[in-house]
């Protein structure tokens, strides 16, 4: 069904994220395909039993509600086109089919999660660890960063390798309406420097490069890149999580409040323009999350 998949997505006209989503939905498909049949995936797979087998399957593993409706919007438009074609008949499967409806309702709403806890925390550090590739360092220290720092995926991103002094344990910061700043690396430091030391170089191509963190294509980290690393490692837990640097965010947020820090200082490391925002963020946290740290 390769073929298929490939003439589909070169038809499509759409923005090049929307056929990217499309492309990574129909690959998972396949997967599961080559690992539930023993022959190869062919169009008239695209059925209501298979649909239904596939979308359980990813319930299982933990998607959430809103990926697996996604997942079957995009089977229902590769349907369509496979029909167009006269590749699949028009009664295949039909995303109202009972079977298939059932599967959808039978999967839990996913609880809206405003913080990690400090056993995630641990799990999460344990389980990147235990990798060992060298993105698993570099990711070590994005994770360990943004929750010692609340910094945003902005900020993160653009940090260049001179914008550190790891000497002193610090990194630089140029915030609008603030200019200049230099901030502590806390507990951050060791990871960003096993990640300096042994997992940048292995995912370098190119010398020269300025950027602080890369990816593993060469070249700086993208904003879409650290979330997709997040939602990577936060599947891995259980239950599995949909990790975003605003969870980090949050969870920096409530540790600096209870380790002593003041207000104008959390308000500098989120780059809040109006100290208002920020005891307001603080005082919303400690009424949602603190039982949780």
């Amino acid at each position: 069904m390769e073929t298929e998949v490939h003439a589909f997505l070169d038809n499509l006209e759409t923005s090049e994220s929307t056929r990217m989503a499309y492309a990574n939905d129909l690959r998972v498909f396949l997967t599961f395909l080559d690992g539930f049949q023993e022959q190869t995936p062919a169009p008239e797979d695209i059925n209501t039993q298979q649909v239904a087998a596939f979308l359980k399957a990813e319930s299982k593993q933990g998607r959430r509600k809103s990926t697996l409706i996604r997942r079957l919007a995009t089977l229902k438009y590769f349907r369509k086109y496979l029909v167009q074609e006269g590749l699949l008949p028009l009664n295949s499967f039909s995303v109202q089919d009972e079977e298939i409806q059932q599967v959808i309702e039978e999967i839990p709403h996913e609880r809206s999660q405003k913080c990690l806890n400090q056993d995630q925390i641990d799990v999460l550090l344990a389980i990147i660890d235990s990798s060992p590739r060298p993105r698993a360092l570099r990711d070590r220290a994005i994770l360990m960063l943004l929750l010692e720092t609340g910094l945003s995926v902005g900020d993160l991103t653009a940090l260049d390798l001179n914008d550190l002094d790891l000497h002193t344990g610090r990194f630089h910061l140029n915030l609008i309406g603030k200019g200049d700043v230099w901030l502590e690396l806390g507990q951050a430091k060791d990871a960003v420097k096993s990640y300096l030391e042994e997992g940048r170089p292995d995912l370098m191509l190119e010398p020269g490069e300025p950027a602080l963190f890369i990816s593993q294509m060469d070249g700086r980290l993208s904003r879409q890149g650290v979330w997709q690393i997040l939602n990577h490692w936060g599947r891995k837990l259980h239950p599995p999580i949909s990790l975003s640097p605003r969870i980090l965010r949050h969870t920096a947020v409530l540790r600096m409040s209870k380790t002593g820090y003041s207000t104008a200082e959390i308000q500098l490391r989120l780059g809040h323009r109006n100290p208002i925002s920020t005891r307001a963020l603080i005082r919303r946290l400690q009424a949602d999350c603190l039982d949780q740290l």
